[in-house]
């Protein structure tokens, strides 16, 4: 700033000025502290003009970043209420699956209860087809569980790389030097 060498010059000139004797006042050349005076008011209003831009430059920034970041966290909750109603319309649909599966697998036994044969092969199948069954319930639970968790790693790594650029927004004015 050219306002503080000027305030340096002029506190060396004082400081270097003759005394007068038996007193605590100076010998000083007029015309050189009023051009150094002039010269300040010359300069100050350009630096102070230049302070208030980079403050309200600072305050845009940061103001823009607390709206994305406040966006990005509406995003992310918007697409967690998204998942969960997915993963609970998933699991519905595999609970009912496995009962409808349960119920057939039960008229199947029934149906072959008469003879004894035809029973144990009744019950192999309602066996395997229970098996089946939860197994497919379990795969589906699997899906949806990955998927959820998949949308979360996704949407971590766009918050991470969001606060990434926040902080190196907030180095460069921290860093700034006019």
């Amino acid at each position: 700033m050219e306002v503080l060498l000027l305030l340096d010059a002029l506190e060396d000139i004082i400081e270097k000025a003759s005394n007068l004797p038996l007193s605590s006042k100076v010998v000083v050349n007029k015309e050189e502290l009023l051009d150094i005076i002039k010269d300040i008011r010359i300069k100050l209003p350009d630096e102070m003009k230049q302070a208030q831009w980079i403050k309200e430059e600072r305050q845009k920034i940061l103001i823009e970043a607390k709206k994305e970041a406040e966006n990005i966290r509406k995003e992310c909750d918007e697409r967690l209420q998204k998942i969960k109603e997915e993963r609970q319309r998933i699991l519905a649909e595999a609970e009912k699956e496995s009962e409808i599966l349960r119920q057939e697998a039960d008229r199947r036994i029934k149906s072959m209860i008469d003879e004894s044969e035809i029973t144990k092969r009744a019950n192999e199948q309602a066996k395997e087809i229970i098996s089946a069954a939860q197994q497919d319930a379990k795969k589906i639970r699997l899906g949806a569980k990955a998927y959820a968790d998949d949308i979360l790693v996704e949407l971590s790594a766009k918050v991470e790389k969001v606060l990434a650029t926040i902080n190196a927004n907030r180095e460069e004015l921290k860093n700034y030097k006019s």
